[in-house]
């Protein structure tokens, strides 16, 4: 008896509970999700598990931080998608045919130290054709 004296004496009194902030915010999720408020395409189970959404939940209303959130998903995905189409951009421009004009003038005599072992002998055949029909060849 004793015992139970002391338990009801020690007992703890009810204590007012203050309202959890993030169950707060889920509730207010879960109500946005219901009354189809939350934006087009929104993960809403992805959201939940980022640490950054958490952050604007609690420095913002549930309906901003959705907003915001969903802005930045857009932006970074905009980024991406820019970056990868310049990179196809820049791969098509590479593989374009090169303009094989020079901005100076092209000397008429022709280089025999660029020339393929093939095209010179082709041109020395030239030479000695001209030469044996009586043709002056000046090299």
């Amino acid at each position: 008896m004793i015992f139970r004296k002391q338990q009801a004496e020690t007992a703890p009194e009810p204590v007012e509970r203050e309202e959890n902030p993030f169950v707060e915010a889920a509730n207010a999720l879960v109500e946005m999700e219901r009354e189809g408020a939350l934006p087009e395409g929104f993960d809403l189970a992805a959201a939940v598990k980022d640490r950054a959404f958490a952050e604007l939940l609690r420095e913002f209303e549930p309906k901003a931080a959705v907003r915001i959130y969903a802005a930045e998903r857009r932006a970074e995905e905009a980024e991406q998608n820019a970056k990868a189409h310049l990179g196809e951009k820049m791969q098509a421009q590479r593989a374009l045919p090169k303009s094989q004009r020079t901005d100076r003038a092209v000397s008429a005599t022709p280089n025999y130290m660029a020339m393929s072992g093939e095209s010179f002998r082709a041109l020395e055949q030239q030479y000695r054709n001209a030469a044996r029909n009586g043709r002056r060849v000046h090299i």
